[in-house]
């Protein structure tokens, strides 16, 4: 589920950027991992079927997989990720809240995070936040 909300966002991003002339199509690389098999396997079928959104039109080919040890980039995606971590699992904002602003966002709506969760009219992280700011209703939007 969340490879497939993942792939979906990129590909909207990358038709957000399409729709404004940049026709560039993406690549998904991601660390080295016993699950390599089965997510190249899911991301055929994207390709293929779709997802429970919609088919993918702007991803490239199946995601590359590199040891994070060789990758710079990698490596930087990993502390991005940590940051996330941090911020859900222990309440701990410090890391988070120094990239937050860097999140894909259109009119203020922070669509690179969403927080899945069923209190969402409470939350005061940075994606729920910024969905039910914009509505300015207690409710995020589904966007």
């Amino acid at each position: 589920m969340a490879f497939e909300d993942l792939c979906r966002r990129f590909d909207l991003f990358l038709t957000r950027l399409k729709s404004v002339g940049d026709t560039q199509r993406g690549m998904i690389i991601l660390d080295k991992t016993t699950r390599e098999t089965s997510l190249q396997k899911l991301s055929r079928e994207f390709r293929k079927v779709g997802t429970q959104w919609g088919s993918l039109k702007n991803i490239a080919d199946t995601p590359f997989f590199v040891d994070s040890r060789a990758s710079r980039l990698v490596q930087i995606a990993d502390h991005v990720a940590y940051s996330v971590f941090r911020r859900y699992n222990s309440g701990d904002a410090q890391y988070l809240d120094i990239i937050a602003h860097r999140f894909d966002a259109v009119d203020s709506v922070i669509h690179g995070l969403l927080h899945k969760h069923t209190e969402r009219h409470a939350c005061t992280c940075p994606a729920c936040l910024s969905r039910r700011l914009t509505t300015g209703r207690g409710e995020p939007t589904n966007r």
